[in-house]
């Protein structure tokens, strides 16, 4: 893309090193974007994400990756060393400060939607915002049939249409104060037991773009309705997880995932060079963070990149559970784990919607302990797709590659990912 100074100042006055994504500068520092600036964000580091990762191409040896692949021990310790460099970096951005490489194959167990779910039953107030929307989602569950995880991302799509028209509807009279989120999902709650919403509202008065739709939350329920949303993402099993935990333990498979996450890191410091050129600031850079980090940080021009371990437990989070869900719907046991079941388990990540949420716009108020809700917004990783799709071409490449793997047959790289369909988990209804 061409460099536009403007669209970049006004991306990192929201998203920067110290608001490192859209969903934390809302939910944590309560300083969310307005609505339409989100969207054009959207756009702008989609553009700048397309721009700079690598593609993943074949017959390239990129940083002399060669010779260390064929060494799983040479391997490993080559990547905790790119690690440790510049681990400081990366615990800035959100990679945990483990002293062992082990530590990152983890899957968090709490994240099973029952857990999730369960947790939410014991800790929501009675009669708060999440109390109405969590009562919204059992009802959807119950009336579509569907799981909670797949009724929580039904009842945020239905809650970010209609808001403007709940808000409006919520208001005491006209010219008053805004009215409390409570009050406002009351009516959302309401709507949905009337199998009103998601049909059509009468118009309200034209609104521009900017204009604020405002309701009020305490700190406190702003942080539990953040927290129930979640459930929307937690769309794994217990069985999954335990499952997917095994499969973090499996050598060739975490050779697989630090072979991979080196040659992006590897393939993509051309790409860098060139977006620190073009836009002048190692600062392009930040929407790369959760793949790789800069050890010399940015606000040196200096690009020395190293990769950030975040994104192997992101992995073990996320996609290895899909994986397990692959192998469970086939029947098979761990050690059936093979390539098609690895490129199934990314596309099956993807279409479970592990990787998309619908987030509120959390902004401070005039009182400290008091928020303001102007709306909601579906963030999909920028990165899914260009990644997902390198995912799919050397996840299983350097899975059949490992040196010492039972199987010796070279394996070709795959020319169309694409190619590889899910054969167990059902098409997602809402993402």
């Amino acid at each position: 893309m061409r460099p536009d100074r403007p669209r970049l100042e006004s991306y990192l006055r929201f998203v920067n090193e110290e608001m490192q994504t859209a969903k934390l500068a809302s939910e944590v520092w309560l300083r969310s974007a307005p609505a339409h600036v989100v969207v054009e964000n959207d756009h702008f580091v989609r553009s700048l994400v397309r721009g700079g990762l690598a593609p993943g191409e074949r017959g390239r040896d990129p940083d002399g990756l060669d010779p260390i692949e064929a060494d799983p021990v040479l391997l490993r310790e080559h990547y905790w060393d790119r690690v440790t460099r510049a681990k400081r970096v990366a615990v800035q951005f959100g990679a945990a400060d483990h002293d062992d490489l082990d530590d990152y194959f983890t899957v968090a167990p709490e994240r099973s939607s029952r857990a999730t779910l369960e947790r939410a039953r014991t800790t929501i107030g009675p009669g708060s915002p999440a109390d109405f929307l969590l009562r919204s989602i059992d009802r959807l569950a119950a009336t579509k049939h569907v799981s909670h995880s797949e009724a929580c991302r039904e009842a945020m799509r239905l809650l970010a249409a209609a808001w403007p028209d709940l808000v409006e509807r919520s208001h005491a009279a006209p010219g008053a104060a805004p009215p409390t989120v409570e009050r406002v999902l009351a009516e959302f709650h309401a709507a949905v037991g009337a199998g009103h919403v998601g049909r059509g509202t009468a118009p309200g008065r034209p609104r521009a773009p900017e204009d604020p739709v405002d309701a009020r939350l305490t700190t406190v329920e702003a942080r539990e309705l953040a927290s129930l949303y979640m459930l929307g993402r937690r769309c794994f099993t217990d069985e999954e997880l335990r499952l997917a935990q095994r499969l973090a333990e499996n050598p060739r498979l975490r050779y697989a995932l630090l072979a991979t996450h080196l040659r992006l890191v590897a393939e993509s410091g051309a790409e860098a060079v060139r977006l620190t050129v073009g836009w002048g600031t190692t600062r392009a850079l930040l929407p790369f963070t959760e793949a790789f980090v800069n050890r010399t940080g940015y606000a040196s021009p200096v690009i020395d990149l190293s990769p950030n371990p975040k994104l192997i437990t992101v992995l073990c989070d996320n996609v290895l559970p899909a994986v397990a869900g692959e192998l469970i719907g086939r029947n098979a046991a761990e050690d059936a784990l093979d390539a098609d079941a690895l490129v199934a388990g990314v596309q099956a990540a993807v279409r479970r919607g592990v990787f998309a949420v619908t987030i509120g716009l959390f902004h401070r108020s005039e009182r400290p302990d008091v928020a303001a809700l102007s709306g909601f917004s579906r963030r999909v990783c920028p990165a899914v797709t260009p990644f997902g799709g390198f995912c799919r071409r050397w996840l299983p490449y350097y899975f059949e590659r490992c040196p010492g793997a039972s199987s010796r047959r070279a394996p070709s790289r795959p020319a169309s990912p694409e190619a590889a369909l899910s054969r167990a988990s059902p098409p997602c209804r809402t993402c």
